[in-house]
């Protein structure tokens, strides 16, 4: 491998992190934001740039936040696509990571709205919340490289 794709893979993987910092960040005020909606909280911790949240009802915080993370999921998706094509210079295995990403996003909704249709999200939630997380992390894309890594070398 090349100087040259080695910096693109580094400041690819530099960006994907400051992704994650961002969506932390998101996240952390759309939390903060509904546990003051809520509670009617007198004492709101959310970030001076993020107080337009406030306009928005605790529901629309809560179902935003799946938009959110359809989002990011995207976001990360696309980082990882071009961190595998960089890497691996092989457009099937580019494809296998987005499909991997969306199924990981899809069975995550599903365990969500199973949960929402049965009139008990907490027990479904937890699960849904894991996978969501493993997909807006760095997690997948490592388990994505390790894996055709091995595969290359067999």
């Amino acid at each position: 491998m090349n100087r040259n794709r080695k910096l693109l893979i580094a400041v690819l993987a530099i960006l994907f992190i400051l992704t994650g910092f961002f969506r932390e960040f998101v996240f952390l005020n759309v939390n903060e934001q509904m546990r003051v909606t809520y509670y009617h909280s007198p004492d709101p911790h959310v970030d001076p740039m993020m107080q337009w949240l406030g306009a928005f009802s605790y529901t629309t915080l809560y179902y935003m936040k799946w938009i959110l993370t359809l989002g990011f999921t995207v976001i990360f998706a696309l980082f990882a696509a071009f961190i595998v094509q960089t890497i691996f210079r092989d457009k099937r295995l580019v494809r296998i990571s987005l499909v991997a990403y969306f199924v990981v996003f899809f069975t995550s909704f599903l365990f969500f709205l199973s949960g929402a249709l049965s009139g008990n999200p907490e027990t479904t939630y937890a699960i849904a919340r894991f996978l969501a997380g493993i997909i807006e992390s760095p997690a997948m894309l490592i388990i994505l490289v390790g894996a055709f890594t091995i595969i290359r070398r067999n």
